[in-house]
């Protein structure tokens, strides 16, 4: 029926990275040439609202592409949406909220370096991480990311810099360099083909906060958004996605407040069942290797539920 496809960065690779990372991107170059052998394979591109529009008045449709970008990235607004304007396809970006405010923390570039620069890393608990080979910089890598994610979220920043206590780390050095701010998100706003969606405050992963805090990640980023565009969210991404950083109670949080959709990290296609589970959408993360054919391959004829 539909495929939300998933991204996050549209930039060239570069060199003295680690794949994890850089595997969150494509290339322009490869988003375009995706579009262009998605139209030639019969392919229409669609908002998240005509999506939801299809669900709701249980619409017969084939071959629709839907294409979402995660955070908001600086690239996204410089090659990314010049693409997409130029094939006039509608498109969303899920806000992240402290990017544009400037002080989300970005660890996963943050210690990418800090593991790059480092043949040893030994973190203030004692766990200690040789860091030679890239196989073993990746090997850190997902350890300490791991770690990380199962961090009490809300005092992250204290224990960053607790666990970290033997670096000097600048945690929110890079949304200066990475991320968009709220000028060029307002002026994406006003494209009718764009989408400015919620992806909470500070891109948490909300089942290690508790009830107010969950709510709070969400409706404050929502209540910014809206003030700083001048319109209504009625979209959501999950931060992290997966069936280990959200459940029932987010899924029922997004229900009660009324949005459309919100989409997970959970691997499928839309099909005509998702009517009854917009709050739960899956999506196909793109990558360079990702061809229009696996699109079949890679849909699940099942609806993701709990």
């Amino acid at each position: 029926m539909a495929t939300i496809f998933m991204l996050h960065r549209v930039h060239d690779f570069e060199k003295n990275k680690l794949p994890v990372n850089e595997n969150m991107k494509i290339t322009p170059k490869f988003l375009e040439s995706f579009i262009v052998e998605l139209k030639s394979e019969g392919y229409s591109f669609i908002s998240l609202d005509r999506l939801h529009e299809i669900l709701q008045n249980n619409e017969t449709v084939e071959k629709q592409a839907v294409f979402t970008l995660d955070d908001g990235y600086k690239d996204n607004y410089d090659y990314a949406y010049p693409i997409f304007k130029k094939y006039k396809i509608p498109f969303t970006i899920y806000i992240t909220t402290s990017f544009p405010e400037k002080n989300a923390i970005l660890w996963w570039y943050e210690i990418e370096d800090l593991i790059m620069k480092h043949d040893e890393i030994i973190l203030s608990n004692n766990a200690k991480y040789t860091c030679k080979s890239i196989e073993q910089k990746t090997k850190a890598f997902l350890e300490i990311r791991a770690l990380i994610i199962s961090l009490q979220q809300k005092n992250l920043l204290s224990q960053l810099n607790n666990l970290f206590d033997n670096y000097d780390v600048d945690w929110a050095g890079k949304c200066y360099e990475l991320t968009m701010n709220w000028a060029q998100i307002k002026e994406l706003s006003k494209d009718e083909m764009v989408t400015i969606a919620s992806h909470t405050t500070h891109h948490y992963a909300l089942r290690q906060l508790d009830d107010d805090e969950c709510k709070s990640e969400i409706k404050e980023a929502n209540k910014l958004i809206e003030l700083r565009i001048g319109g209504k969210v009625e979209h959501f991404a999950y931060p992290f996605g997966g069936v280990n950083e959200v459940g029932t109670r987010e899924f029922n949080l997004i229900k009660s407040l009324g949005l459309k959709t919100a989409v997970t990290t959970r691997v499928g296609g839309i099909y005509p069942e998702h009517k009854d589970f917009p709050e739960l959408l899956p999506r196909i993360m793109l990558t360079e290797d990702f061809k229009v054919r696996d699109v079949g391959r890679v849909r699940r004829k099942r609806v993701a539920v709990l």
